[in-house]
């Protein structure tokens, strides 16, 4: 299974990113939601790890720009973002969860 993970915060990227891999998933990751969605259009992915404050475009900017597009590849929030309300907006804008 093959994972893009866009996260702006080097080390918990990074950490993150070892410990799917010594699970047995292959994993890209990087640091902006630009590189994120120039990586979705580039390779085919089972599923985004995405986190919401990203520098050069959100990621709820990410996320909408994806379902406008019709890209239907299943998306997990991964923020510390924890109001009920970003839950919501994260949800109805596409996310298939939110953590």
């Amino acid at each position: 299974m093959r994972l893009l993970y866009i996260e702006d915060d080097a080390m918990l990227r990074e950490s993150v990113s070892t410990g799917l891999q010594h699970e047995g998933y292959t994993v890209d990751a990087v640091g902006d939601g630009s590189r994120g969605l120039l990586a979705l259009k580039t390779h085919d992915y089972d599923l985004l790890l995405l986190d919401l404050g990203l520098p050069r475009m959100d990621g709820n900017s990410v996320l909408a720009t994806l379902r406008q597009r019709g890209d239907t590849i299943p998306v997990l929030i991964l923020t510390a973002r924890d109001a009920v309300a970003d839950r919501v907006r994260g949800l109805n804008a596409g996310a298939d969860d939110y953590l």
